[in-house]
């Protein structure tokens, strides 16, 4: 489904705040963004990531400017990844508790099958919008409600299979 896909995080800095941006572009289509999440936490949760993403290798070029917005450039196969993280988290009244999880899921250890897992979050909500398009003034792929619902049923699953507590 994600084949030859690019993946992009971002980190943009508003006036309301920081917001970290899911993008996705192919061969055909021009890059546009997928997810967006912000928060009083964004700009933490995004670094985080950033530094798990370096210390495996998941990052194949980076740029921006530092002050207002920087982005870095994922490897294929862990882009979806990343972005069913994203989703999982997205909503979540402390997403900050999901962050030390989130190098267990990149790594797979303990969390066997977390590629596939997250991968089938982005997925299932990527369908999904197909059906319920987003409203234009979202500025994102994915429907919100969308994203709410895979992220709560992907929550239980997670907590279900490998015992985390959040």
């Amino acid at each position: 489904m994600f084949e030859d896909r690019s993946w992009k995080l971002v980190l943009r800095k508003t006036a309301r705040g920081p917001v970290i941006q899911f993008r996705s572009s192919t061969m055909q289509t021009r890059e546009s963004t997928m997810i967006r999440m912000g928060g009083k936490m964004a700009e933490d949760i995004f670094k985080t990531m950033v530094d798990v993403l370096k210390k495996y290798d998941y990052i194949t070029e980076e740029g921006g400017d530092e002050s207002r917005y920087k982005w870095y450039r994922l490897k294929p196969e862990i882009g979806p990844v990343v972005g069913g993280f994203i989703v999982l988290i997205r909503r979540s009244r402390r997403p900050q508790d999901w962050i030390p999880y989130f190098e267990g899921f990149i790594k797979q250890d303990p969390y066997k099958g977390a590629h596939k897992l997250l991968t089938e979050a982005l997925a299932t909500a990527y369908q999904l919008s197909q059906d319920y398009p987003p409203p234009e003034r979202v500025r994102m792929q994915l429907h919100p409600k969308v994203l709410d619902s895979v992220s709560a049923g992907f929550k239980v699953i997670i907590k279900k299979l490998w015992g985390v507590k959040k």
